[in-house]
């Protein structure tokens, strides 16, 4: 009886942040093109209504276009997290920013600054948004991060609150606002939100200086920033 061989050694394994990037690169727009060829068929289908096989192949089709589309949430699902774990390897924090109605993202700290400035200076009236995470928050109704920056600003005086909100560990959201003990003269009662009849304290409005330099330091760290001092959330024109 000949004695079995030598099972090969395995060779080196790749560092996980280059497996996570293959991962990363699943051909979702493949697919697409698939469930967009497998409906185009649909309308030829019914050119033969009458064939004896028509209500198999219609029901058939149907499972197809289903089981095609859940195949795609879950591509875009294995590449949300790929990226996620990958950047993570790697100590790469995104930036997004939700302002006048768009998702910008900034990877490089000069683009996050950017992102920054923006926040500070919409275009149109109501709160924008900063989210740090190890990947893009592209989807609003899918989980994501869990600690946002909220900012509200009168850029014509240069001035504006933040409201920074995390989940603690029982599932709890809290809540702060920006704190200046020192309130400014004319300080204005910002709105939470274009039309919102919720208003930030006055003694939450703080120069454009003193939220820069926060909204700096929370796309470095992804945490509530040091940079300046908060006070829970509360209401009204106090």
């Amino acid at each position: 009886m000949s004695n079995p061989s030598p099972q090969a050694e395995p060779g080196p394994l790749e560092q996980p942040a280059v497996v996570f990037a293959r991962l990363a690169d699943v051909p979702i727009d493949a697919l697409d093109k698939l469930i967009e060829a497998t409906q185009a068929a649909y309308g030829e289908l019914n050119q033969v209504h009458g064939h004896p096989y028509w209500g198999d192949l219609v029901f058939h089709q149907g499972s197809a276009i289903k089981a095609l589309r859940e195949a795609r949430e879950c591509l875009v699902g294995l590449r949300s997290e790929a990226v996620g774990a990958r950047n993570t390897e790697l100590g790469v924090t995104v930036t997004t920013a939700v302002v006048d109605g768009e998702r910008l993202f900034a990877h490089a700290e000069e683009d996050k600054a950017q992102l920054v400035d923006r926040v500070l200076r919409p275009q149109r009236p109501g709160a924008c948004h900063l989210y740090v995470w190890d990947r893009p928050h592209e989807n609003p109704d899918a989980p994501g991060p869990y600690r946002q920056i909220r900012i509200v600003t009168d850029h014509e005086a240069e001035v504006g609150v933040l409201n920074f909100t995390e989940e603690s560990e029982d599932g709890e959201l809290e809540s702060w606002h920006t704190h200046s003990p020192e309130p400014l003269p004319e300080a204005p009662a910002l709105a939470f939100d274009a039309g919102s009849t919720l208003k930030f304290p006055r003694d939450a409005v703080l120069p454009f200086r003193e939220l820069r330099a926060a909204l700096d330091e929370f796309t470095r760290s992804g945490a509530r920033p040091e940079a300046v001092r908060w006070q829970s959330a509360r209401w009204g024109d106090l």
